[in-house]
């Protein structure tokens, strides 16, 4: 069967511009978590457990960068083109054997003013990235890195993707905290960026407003869900 037959219809495919979310809709997701935002979206969007912050308490959001593959000259290029607050999306095949971001990186982005980086593989350096305290989201750590040039496939920049088995386009908001990384389609963080503010607030007021243990109203609920309660 002839190869090309394999090929993503996007390899080899460098945009240099995508249309970008509002700023105010960046700047409301930001404001919230992942958890509270997986609610919005029907519980989707989350990539896997296996996702995580480099470090404790580090926190992400802003729209999508996107790179198709691990190729070093595409990623630098990706990062060329990316404007700060931007976060860089690397679908990375999954692959945790070998690192495909470093801390000479992690410092360039951050001297760019980008938001920081989600990569569905591996990072070197992680000492360093983590005294940074620049934002990687990532599925593993190996100081094995790939022997450059690497010559896998074609890459893509700013093109559809899939990281941690979800979709990211360029331009979706991308928000990542302890808790993993959650992607939204940039029109859907619109419509939820316009209440995310009001509902923070009342959700913090019903937290504030718990001072003092009490029960759940919940026993008449279960009966009627067929539970029998026995003395």
């Amino acid at each position: 069967m002839p190869e090309e037959l394999f090929r993503s219809p996007y390899q080899g495919i460098i945009r240099k511009t995508f249309r970008r979310p509002p700023a105010e809709t960046v700047a409301a997701i930001a404001k919230a978590y992942t958890g509270f935002i997986i609610d919005r979206t029907g519980k989707q969007g989350f990539m896997s457990p296996a996702m995580k912050p480099i470090a404790n308490g580090l926190k992400i959001c802003g729209p999508a960068t996107t790179v198709l593959g691990a190729d070093l000259e595409v990623r630098r290029m990706a990062i060329n083109l990316a404007q700060p607050g931007d976060v860089l999306v690397i679908a990375a095949d999954g692959v945790i054997d070998h690192a495909c971001f470093g801390d000479i990186t992690a410092l360039r982005m951050q001297l760019k003013g980008m938001a920081g980086i989600v990569i569905d593989g591996a990072t070197r350096d992680a000492a360093v990235i983590r005294q940074m305290r620049f934002p990687v989201f990532l599925k593993g750590i190996t100081a094995r890195n790939y022997h450059y040039p690497y010559g896998g496939d074609h890459g893509g920049i700013n093109v559809p993707i899939v990281c941690d088995g979800v979709a990211v386009n360029p331009g979706d908001v991308v928000l990542g905290d302890d808790d993993g990384v959650v992607v939204v389609p940039q029109d859907e963080a619109i419509r939820i960026a316009r209440t995310v503010e009001a509902e923070l607030t009342e959700e913090n007021v019903k937290k504030r407003g718990l001072t003092k243990w009490e029960p759940w109203p919940i026993e008449d609920v279960l009966r009627r869900r067929g539970y029998s309660f026995e003395d």
